[in-house]
């Protein structure tokens, strides 16, 4: 999925710039991830076979997946991507196949002839629940589609796992300014600025009681 994949792309160069990594990847607790893999296997399957095929793969899929987020709900984006994925399952459930608005697919910029797969359908008077299906125009050049309001959270749930599971803090790193004790001249040049021993003295000692004026000092000179 197209949509999925662009915002997989910015969460992870947002989590870039906000301290994460990659490599943390390895260490989350993510668990039934193989849910997930029998999930693309029986949708797989059923686009291959069409037919009964179909839709039994399709419910066997909804199953695994259904599994995986019981089993992960705790983790950030998981809520999202259950809401997406029963709103996309009741729309196909109710009728066969994820209707797909003509007039989502005329202002993305592309005409029907893209609703060729056994999986989508046109929208039309008869179809249950219209708002669920492909009714979000995504205007990307070459690549204008129309997707559904579950598969938006699916990216946005998708996205956000990604971003937390890569360990961002949500802030951009700084630098912080050295202070003046910090601050040393640099390798084969000159200081630019260079005190006298008197006042490295006068500045490292704390100040004393004040001195005589200078009328009085002249007044106390026996001269």
């Amino acid at each position: 999925m197209l949509l999925v994949l662009l915002v997989m792309v910015l969460a992870a160069g947002a989590a870039l710039a906000t301290g994460g990594r990659f490599s943390k990847l390895a260490g989350n607790t993510l668990t039934g991830v193989h849910w997930l893999a029998a999930a693309a296997i029986g949708q797989l399957l059923g686009s291959l076979f069409g037919g009964t095929a179909y839709p039994v793969g399709l419910l066997g899929s909804a199953v695994c997946i259904a599994v995986f987020l019981r089993l992960n709900l705790r983790h950030p984006g998981v809520g999202l991507l259950a809401l997406g994925f029963f709103g996309n399952a009741v729309v196909v459930a109710l009728n066969g196949a994820m209707p797909v608005s003509p007039g989502a697919l005329a202002r993305a910029g592309v005409g029907d002839a893209l609703v060729i797969d056994p999986r989508h359908e046109l929208a039309d008077a008869s179809t249950r629940l219209p708002w669920l299906g492909d009714v979000i125009p995504v205007a990307l050049p070459g690549f204008g589609q129309a997707v559904s309001p579950g598969d938006v959270l699916i990216a946005a749930g998708a996205g956000l796992l990604l971003y937390a599971g890569m360990g961002a803090s949500g802030r951009v790193p700084v630098t912080t300014a050295p202070v003046w004790d910090d601050l040393e001249p640099c390798a084969g040049t000159p200081a630019l600025l260079r005190l006298s021993p008197k006042a490295n003295r006068e500045l490292s000692e704390p100040p004393g009681p004040p001195g005589p004026s200078e009328p009085e000092a002249a007044a106390d000179d026996p001269a």
